[in-house]
């Protein structure tokens, strides 16, 4: 059974990630613990106590595995635990996301019980269950508040040594995470155009044709214009009223960062807020095209679920 509670542990540990972009987090977390009654045969009554936690974890965007050392006080039995944990985010690409997740690992137990038989230490396998809810302050601090049920087999903690009984915690908690390596919003100006090779002399050159194609980004998870985007769609629009040009087509685009469907939403959502500053500006709104394209037209090829700020564009193009 112990060979089998390493193996779990280890294919755990196994999955963490060593990939260069990896985006690791460290959280931690406090609050109010319940010690539920063991039995009679410890000699412990149900008691609150305190709870604190501490994880190092790294996410895949919406499951996340994490490596936890945690402590908890009560006023007859105190633990100490180190567990692996996988949870889930419902909703990664939303300020808001609802979690839930389990872990294993192993607890070391220690009472504090008077007499000749009482024990008063013992460690054990330990499991857990998590519920609960983030909201991400910005793309690197976020807080949670959180529900956990924690408990262990077999430990052998009390006033009487008549057989083992299970150690059960229930811990109401708040904490933050942060978020290693978050990529941080890029803003490219429009690629400039070709410029027309030289004619013998004593032809002078050809003047270079004017800019016909606009790129602008933004920030993660976001559709709003930035001031550098601003910028761009302004030139934009004086290209295309200096040109003369009937048509403007924009086209969203999102990186993999979250589901598809969301993914399409939000580039046709970009598309249009882009639309929008110029028609400001004074192009006629039935002169512009708008097209959402999602995640299936990256600048940058990546795997599915890891942020690219190249991939958060909306391209312009004067035809």
């Amino acid at each position: 059974m112990r060979t089998m509670k390493t193996l779990l542990v280890a294919g755990v540990l196994a999955a963490l990630p060593v990939a260069a972009n990896a985006q690791w987090y460290m959280g931690l977390d406090g609050g109010a613990n319940y010690l539920q009654d063991p039995g009679s045969a410890t000699g412990s009554d149900s008691d609150w106590g305190w709870v604190g936690l501490g994880q190092v974890g790294y996410s895949f965007g919406a499951p996340k595995v994490e490596f936890e050392v945690g402590y908890r006080s009560n006023d007859s039995i105190d633990s100490v635990s180190t567990m692996v944990n996988g949870l889930y985010d419902f909703m990664p690409n939303s300020k808001w996301h609802p979690f839930v997740g389990a872990g294993i690992g192993w607890a070391w137990l220690d009472g504090d019980f008077a007499g000749n038989n009482a024990r008063n230490s013992d460690n054990s396998f330990a499991y857990q269950g998590i519920a609960g809810v983030g909201y991400d302050i910005d793309s690197n601090w976020a807080l949670k508040a959180q529900y956990r049920y924690f408990a262990t087999l077999d430990a052998d903690v009390g006033t009487a040594n008549s057989g083992d009984s299970d150690y059960r915690n229930h811990s109401i908690l708040a904490g933050f995470t942060y978020k290693f390596g978050a990529p941080a919003p890029v803003v490219a100006a429009p690629a400039p155009a070709p410029v027309a090779a030289p004619a013998p002399a004593p032809v002078a050159k050809p003047a270079p044709a004017p800019l016909k194609n606009f790129i602008v980004f933004f920030d993660f998870n976001k559709s709003d214009i930035t001031p550098e985007a601003s910028k761009i769609i302004t030139q934009a629009v004086d290209t295309a009223k200096k040109g003369g040009s009937s048509r403007v087509e924009l086209t969203g685009h999102a990186d993999r960062s979250g589901p598809d469907k969301y993914n399409m939403a939000l580039s046709l959502k970009r598309a249009n807020a882009v639309k929008a500053n110029m028609v400001k500006q004074g192009i006629p709104a039935d002169q512009i095209s708008v097209v959402g394209k999602g995640e299936t037209a990256p600048l940058v090829q990546t795997p599915d679920g890891v942020r690219e700020p190249q991939n958060r564009r909306v391209e312009i193009v004067l035809p």
